[in-house]
């Protein structure tokens, strides 16, 4: 057995010691076993799965088992995961010994065997070898043969036929080509594997898979439907179509040989249809989207709740997807739970298994990055969408499977790479046999417009984009002049704060950093306000409110907390800065000053903290409570705060605004019972009117008029390559 020395270190291989400076070193045997795998492959990656088989064969351990481990080396060896000299992470594969290694005695004679064949491939073409040594290298040689296989296979036992393809990612083959002005919203694959039938603004389809050919699925033109799931038979589609003013879901079932649609109940989304055929899963619209997951029978027979969302969060958490397993007793979901933070990773996922009746919850991990795809394909394997680099903050996903007994809901095996592609992953479905796998790729990205008021008709013109960049870019904020806007992109990998004159096509970086978002300007328009969220990974790790002088110099900290999440700042002459704090079920409004941070509690609500504005003079609090057709207006002052009045918008949908600089009404994001964006003037009263208007595929998020009142920036979700794409084979 071979030792070596690396730093002040010297680690045996023989007896699996570590010293320091001739002390012996107090490690677990489990640590030194991964830290010596390490040390003899330093320079050269060792995968997760091997690390895990080596150390502990025969036994399933949980990933983050291996994480600990990890970090119990690290501070043992005075190492950093932000900063590492020692151990590199390899972000989803595996670690890496970086630091110079001196083997200071050798290893067995089976390794000198392999290192002498090595060291004489590299000099010595064709070298004349004694019949004894050939025979010693060839035995060797043989030796390594078997124990590799002997691994190999023992790996392929444990992991099952899909347990080794971490190093090779299966190709995506496209199915659609829409481009980005009639994106593909939803896809799914039919049992056998022969159609998919999607949908994007202009209708439904049905493509033929060998032939290409692809055909109207010949529903009424006001029937605008998501294809969600097929019945096992394979002749029956389940959708979600939008009805009524203001727009609800409801699912209903479709023949492909033409009989009438069957609507089978109201106020649902997200239908998944049992492997035998005889319930469908959906989540409920009402109160808020997947605000409980419910089964009914096939024909929309006894509809029954059997979980329901974490409450006291916010209306944005909610159960995203479920699928059922192959046995149909048991179905899983990811569930999101959102915070009061507004960095892009304010949140928190879930996926968790429970049988069909709503008992036995089994929850198979948490994290950050897991996206709102979901399937259980027949081997076992849920296979699910998440983040393909969580220390890079674009969208990119991958599709990972994780192997689960079907009758407990439990791991059998760890977390494996299927797919990787540019973009999100909208939806998966698996064919009958598990051989063919359906995605939809939404390469929807946020994007700046800037609009003119036309003060004459009182609408919003034409928007043109503020940059030509196709990375994420949220602009949320004007500087003094109106001819500036801040915003944030993620461009580089990271969301940084940038400005740029709207007459101009590029920008200009004002502040690098981790995870920092919306931009805001303090009253008096001397500071750039702006949060910061250090651990994304970590939604209830403190977030930080940080300042920039207009004028220049460095950033300084204004408040750092748990649960801060939007603030704003009114107009002169009004010095008023208001930021909200979740604490539990209450949502707590606070004054600050941007030098001399938290001030005084102003109003306090009991139902979860909503998206919100503050007036330009300071004086009303905008409040979107249900995230559909209501606003409460809060009397402000700096004694505190009180409910003025409620507006109700029967006939239009929203969960969002912000004021016009008149303060005479709020600019509010809905859709018309077509599907078509619009932006709506909502006034004091609650008289809604149509002020812009978009494309079909687009969904604007927020207009922030300038102080000029002459401008405004559009933020908008623009569609790029949004196709479906499959996998065969997986």
């Amino acid at each position: 057995m071979a030792s070596y020395r690396f730093l002040e270190f010297e680690l045996s291989e023989e007896d699996f010691t570590l010293s320091r400076r001739g002390q012996r070193t107090a490690l677990e045997p489990k640590a030194l076993r991964v830290l010596t795998l390490l040390v003899s492959r330093a320079g050269h990656l060792v995968d997760k799965q091997e690390l895990l088989s080596s150390v502990w064969p025969g036994t399933f351990v949980e990933e983050n088992t291996l994480t600990r481990t990890i970090g119990i080396l690290r501070r043992e060896l005075g190492d950093s995961s932000r900063d590492s000299k020692i151990i590199e992470t390899v972000p989803t594969r595996g670690y890496r010994f970086i630091a110079p290694v001196e083997i200071l005695s050798q290893p067995s004679q089976l390794h000198s065997a392999i290192a002498s064949a090595e060291e004489e491939t590299k000099t010595t073409p064709a070298p004349s070898v004694p019949v004894r040594s050939a025979t010693l290298l060839l035995i060797a040689l043989c030796t390594v043969a078997i124990i590799t296989s002997v691994a190999a296979f023992l790996i392929y036992r444990a992991n099952g036929k899909h347990g080794a393809q971490t190093e090779h990612h299966l190709t995506e083959q496209r199915v659609t080509s829409n481009s980005p002005e009639a994106p593909v919203d939803s896809a799914v694959t039919s049992p056998d594997g022969k159609f998919v039938a999607y949908s994007d603004p202009t209708g439904l389809y049905l493509r033929v898979i060998a032939s290409g050919e692809t055909r109207s699925w010949g529903l009424p033109k006001d029937f605008i439907a998501r294809p969600n799931s097929w019945f096992p038979d394979g002749t029956h589609l389940l959708v979600m179509r939008w009805t009524g003013t203001p727009p609800a879901p409801s699912l209903w079932k479709l023949s492909l040989f033409g009989a009438a649609p069957q609507k089978l109940i109201d106020n649902a989304v997200s239908g998944s249809v049992s492997p035998d055929g005889t319930r469908i899963a959906f989540t409920s619209f009402l109160p808020y989207w997947g605000s409980e997951l419910r089964v009914m029978g096939a024909d929309g027979s006894s509809p029954h709740k059997i979980a329901e969302a974490s409450q006291g969060v916010n209306p944005q958490s909610g159960i995203l997807s479920s699928a059922w397993s192959p046995n149909s007793r048991r179905i899983a979901c990811i569930e999101r739970y959102a915070f009061a933070g507004l960095t892009p990773a304010a949140g928190l996922s879930s996926l968790w298994t429970r049988d069909a009746d709503g008992g036995d919850l089994q929850v198979i991990f948490n994290n950050s990055w897991l996206g709102p795809a979901l399937a259980w394909a027949t081997d076992g394997r849920i296979l699910f969408s998440t983040r393909s680099t969580p220390a890079n903050e674009r969208d990119d996903e991958d599709i990972r499977s994780i192997r689960v007994d079907e009758g407990s809901g439990k791991t059998v095996g760890l977390q494996q790479v299927v797919t990787t592609g540019a973009g999100p992953i909208g939806g998966i479905s698996v064919t009958s046999d598990g051989k063919r796998l359906i995605l939809s790729r939404t390469n929807s990205r946020d994007q700046a417009f800037i609009s003119e008021f036309d003060a004459n008709t009182r609408k919003w013109k034409t928007p043109r984009r503020l940059t030509l960049d196709a990375n994420g870019n949220q602009a949320t904020a004007w500087l003094p002049d109106s001819k500036t806007v801040l915003f944030v992109s993620n461009r580089n990998g990271k969301w940084t704060l940038y400005k740029q004159a709207i007459d101009e096509t590029t920008a200009d970086v004002l502040v690098e950093g981790h995870s920092l978002y919306l931009p805001r300007l303090s009253a008096d328009g001397l500071h750039v306000l702006y949060g910061s969220q250090p651990d994304p990974a970590n939604p209830a790790a403190p977030v930080s409110l940080m300042r920039l002088p207009v004028g220049g110099g460095p950033p300084e900290l204004v408040a750092r907390d748990v649960g801060l999440g939007n603030y704003q700042c009114a107009r002169r002459p009004s010095t008023l800065c208001i930021i909200h704090k979740q604490q539990k079920g209450d949502c707590i409004f606070l004054s600050f000053d941007p030098k001399r941070g938290i001030g005084n509690e102003l109003l306090r609500t009991h139902d979860g903290c909503h998206d919100w504005s503050l007036s330009p003079d300071g004086r009303t609090l905008a409040d979107f409570p249900d995230g559909r057709h209501k606003i409460r207006l809060f009397s402000i002052d700096e004694g505190g705060g009180r409910e003025a009045k409620r507006v109700t918008l029967n006939d239009w949908s929203f969960g969002f605004g912000d004021w016009s600089v008149d303060g005479k009404g709020l600019l509010v994001p809905s859709f018309t019972p077509a599907g078509t964006p619009v932006i709506l003037e909502v006034n004091r009263a609650g008289k809604a009117s149509v002020v812009l208007e978009g494309a079909a595929g687009t969904e604007f998020d927020f207009m922030i008029q300038a102080p000029n009142g002459h401008y405004g920036i559009l933020g908008a979700a623009v569609p790029g390559d949004n196709n479906a794409w499959m996998v065969d084979n997986f």
